[in-house]
C-alpha cells in the first residue's frame, strides 16, 4: 500500500495511509533515508503501526530541513522586530536555487514596517525575479491571497526564527494549538517547533511546520563556483567568460549592470553576492 509521511517526531515517523495516520520506524536498510513528504510502500501491521518497505522516487529534497517533495517554500521574514537580514534570506535563496525548489518572499509585519521599507523591499526582490507578498499575520494584511497562492500544494515555511512562522501558520488555521515564541531583548526570536510536521491545510494541501534556524551557513549547501548562477538575476547579462565570478574580470555583464534601476542587478543584492562569496572563500 502506499503511504505519505507526515511528520517526525524523535525517531519514529506518521505515516498517513487512506486518511488514517499510523506510527513507523523505518526498516534498518530505510534508516536515515525516509523522510516527511515522502511517498513510501507500506504493510500494515496492526491498528497502529506499518512497517515502511520502500521509498518512492522522490521529486526534490529540502537540505535543511529534510523535507521531500516540495512544491514551495515560504521564505517568511520579518521587515521589523527583527529587522529584515537580506544576508540571511539571499543566502535561502540561493540554497533553493540550487536545489530546484520555487520560492515565495513572505515579508511579515508589515503592520509595524514604513511603508517605504515594505516598498524598497519588494521592489528589489521583485526586480530580482521573485514572487513576494507582504502580509501582516496580526491584521491579516495578505492572507487572502497568500491562501490562495498555497491551496493544494506542499509548502514549507524557512526564515529565522521571530520572523512570525508560527504566528503565520495560526492566522491560517487559526483552530491549530501552535506555541508562538517571544521576541529577546536583542530583537531574536527564540525557537517554537521542535518536530517536523505536514498540516493539512483546509484549503488544499499540506504547509510543513518545522523548527526555526537563527542563520544559515551557506557553506555548508553550496560551493563558491555555484554563486554565481544562484543569483537568479546575473543570468540576464551575459559574461565573456562563462567562469566569471562577477567580482573583477573584464567584460563581466554583472559588474556592467549593477543598478537601482528597474531591470538591473539591485546594489544590495550585489552586495550580499560579494558577502557570501567571502564567505565561500572566493574573496580573501
Amino acid at each position: 500500500m502506499k503511504g505519505h509521511v507526515v511528520y517526525k517526531k524523535g525517531p519514529h515517523l506518521g505515516v498517513e495511509v487512506e486518511g488514517k495516520i499510523y506510527i513507523s520506524l523505518p526498516r534498518k536498510r530505510l534508516k536515515g533515508n525516509v523522510f516527511v513528504g515522502d511517498f513510501v510502500e507500506v504493510e500494515i501491521t496492526d491498528d497502529r503501526h506499518v512497517r515502511i518497505l520502500d521509498v518512492y522516487e522522490r521529486r526534490n529534497l529540502l537540505p535543511k530541513p529534510k523535507v521531500a517533495n516540495v512544491d514551495l517554500t515560504l521564505v517568511v521574514f520579518s521587515l521589523r522586530l527583527p529587522d529584515l537580514d537580506n544576508l540571511h534570506l539571499d543566502a535561502i535563496l540561493a540554497i533553493l536555487e540550487k536545489h530546484g525548489i520555487d520560492a515565495l518572499i513572505v515579508l511579515n509585519k508589515s503592520d509595524i514596517a514604513p511603508p517605504e521599507d515594505r516598498e524598497r523591499w519588494k521592489f528589489i526582490y521583485t526586480n530580482a525575479g521573485y514572487d513576494v507578498i507582504t502580509i501582516s499575520a496580526i491584521t491579516g494584511e495578505g492572507l487572502d491571497t497568500l491562501k490562495d497562492r498555497i491551496a493544494g500544494k506542499t509548502v514549507v515555511l524557512a526564515g529565522p526564527s521571530g520572523a512570525g512562522k508560527t504566528s503565520l501558520i495560526k492566522a491560517l488555521m487559526p483552530d491549530l494549538n501552535l506555541k508562538v515564541g517571544r521576541i529577546g531583548r536583542h530583537g531574536r526570536g527564540r525557537h517554537t517547533t521542535t518536530d517536523i510536521t505536514l498540516i493539512r491545510t483546509p484549503f488544499g494541501g499540506y504547509v510543513c511546520d518545522t523548527p526555526g534556524f537563527a542563520k544559515v551557513e551557506i557553506s555548508h549547501f553550496v560551493d563558491r563556483r555555484e554563486l554565481p548562477r544562484l543569483y537568479r538575476e546575473f543570468g540576464r547579462f551575459p559574461c565573456k567568460f562563462s567562469d566569471c565570478t562577477h567580482l573583477h574580470e573584464p567584460g563581466c555583464g554583472v559588474l556592467a549592470h549593477i543598478s537601482e534601476e528597474p531591470g538591473y542587478i539591485h546594489p544590495e543584492r550585489y552586495r550580499t553576492y560579494k558577502l557570501l562569496m567571502r564567505k565561500l572563500g572566493a574573496i580573501r
